[in-house]
């Protein structure tokens, strides 16, 4: 649920970009039962995503962090990403493989948006490893990481810092909140502004070349940009 509203977005955030012929299929299940490897150890799961791959057409596959091995292995190593990546590939070998770091729940268990993001941004150039590592362990396909969290917690520093107008609070009412409940769920800026993150992970949109999205007062295009450039891994 941290993963799929930017998938379900993606549709649209492509048409406003201007692409054609985008097509998306979505198997996920709530919480840690959407990690890769509780979604891969599950045969019913496991079955949903085998058929999507079957067909051949997927070109682009996005997984969510993070898997029970992967965390506890300190983000170093998975078999779940590595399995389901191998499985994607032989049925499309030019599959690329995408891998896609959250936002870290219960977001009023933290003082501020550093607090809040401390984790992650410490986890993510571990997670930016393990991408190139899985790349190497699937004969050089191509693996890439991209963090949407960031553009999350960019929205809540912007809500404290009293830049955030259409905002009233943090967790509320999805159209004036950040997130819409204790969890952490995405409310409808927080939503539209990841999406751009995942955009420019499949598509390489810069999120400034794009159309301005007049639906809010702030520029999410902005506010993802930011996101991406406080992320990059060098």
């Amino acid at each position: 649920s941290f993963g799929r509203p930017f998938a379900e977005n993606i549709e649209a955030a492509a048409d406003l970009a201007g692409i054609e012929g985008h097509n998306q299929l979505i198997v996920s299940r709530g919480g840690e039962r959407g990690a890769p490897q509780a979604m891969w150890e599950a045969p019913k799961v496991q079955s949903e995503i085998k058929a999507e791959l079957n067909t051949g057409t997927v070109d682009v596959l996005i997984m969510i962090c993070c898997s029970k091995e992967l965390l506890n292995s300190g983000v170093t190593e998975s078999w779940a990403e590595l399995e389901i990546a191998g499985y994607a590939l032989a049925q499309n070998p030019d599959t690329r493989i995408g891998l896609a770091m959250p936002w870290v729940d219960f977001p009023q268990n933290f003082s501020d948006s550093d607090a809040h993001r401390e984790r992650t941004d410490d986890g993510y150039p571990a997670f930016h490893a393990f991408g190139e590592q899985l790349s190497a362990d699937l004969g050089g396909a191509e693996a890439f990481t991209f963090y949407h969290g960031a553009a999350i917690y960019e929205l809540r520093d912007m809500f404290e810092q009293g830049t955030l107008p259409e905002i009233e609070s943090l967790t509320g009412p999805q159209a004036t909140s950040i997130f819409t409940d204790k969890k952490g769920h995405a409310g409808l800026l927080a939503k539209d502004t990841g999406t751009l993150i995942w955009l420019n992970a499949i598509y390489g949109i810069d999120p400034l070349d794009l159309p301005m999205v007049d639906s809010y007062e702030v520029d999410i295009r902005q506010v993802a940009s930011n996101a991406l450039e406080s992320t990059v891994v060098t």
